[in-house]
């Protein structure tokens, strides 16, 4: 059977906050002494062109360790990226993409390991580059996770 635990959105999240926030439904919650290994694949698009969709992270309280690794389309052939830890939560560069009418991808990789009292999620956040810019994860995107 699939190892993996597949968490997928449902419909199209559209934020214009410059800030991040939580895309709703797209979180794992991690269980006492367990290890995790995350990954996700998303379909990113944008209402104005040269402005970009920020992919982030937000770490549950109670963990040992933690790394991720995140990377957005910023350009037809470019990539940014951002990686950090469970010290604070993590934002993808600001970047822009080519057009507002296709989907460009985006990609998270990452592992958690949960302590003896985990609380709260680990949560899959969305920001525009620019304040009041439309930035839209669409429906089908995931984030998928395994213990080992």
């Amino acid at each position: 059977s699939d190892p993996w635990t597949y968490v997928v959105l449902a419909s199209d999240f559209v934020t214009s906050s410059a800030s991040a926030v939580d895309v709703t439904g797209m979180a794992l919650t991690p269980s006492a002494n367990l290890r995790y290994e995350i990954s996700g694949i998303f379909l990113l698009r944008t209402a104005t062109t040269t402005v970009g969709p920020r992919t982030g992270v937000a770490w549950p309280t109670g963990m040992t360790d933690g790394i991720v690794v995140l990377r957005v389309e910023s350009a037809a052939d470019t990539q940014v990226m951002a990686q950090g830890n469970i010290n604070a939560a993590v934002l993808a560069p600001v970047g822009g993409l080519p057009t507002n009418t296709l989907s460009y991808p985006g990609e998270l990789r990452g592992m958690l390991l949960a302590g003896a009292s985990p609380g709260s999620t680990f949560r899959l956040q969305l920001a525009s580059e620019t304040a009041g810019t439309n930035v839209t994860m669409k429906a089908g995107s995931f984030i998928r996770y395994r213990t080992f």
